[in-house]
């Protein structure tokens, strides 16, 4: 399956219809818009692991952009 695999509440009643972005939270099945959605803090505990885990990957990838910035500048 190919796309952000997000639903969305409004939706409740088949057939469902995914947002189907094709650029998707690296090692994520959603899109950028819909990852902090899915992941929304204080929902539970599995919840919180995943949020803190997309939190450093995007302070990781923030890392790597400035690095990048200052070995072009």
């Amino acid at each position: 399956m190919e796309g952000c695999q997000y639903i969305g509440p409004e939706q409740v009643s088949g057939p469902f219809t995914m947002c189907g972005c094709k650029t998707l939270w690296p090692g994520k099945v959603y899109c950028e818009e819909h990852v902090w959605k899915v992941y929304q803090k204080g929902t539970s505990k599995g919840n919180k692991r995943k949020l803190k885990e997309i939190e450093n990957e995007l302070a990781e990838i923030k890392r790597l952009q400035e690095i990048a910035e200052i070995e072009d500048a």
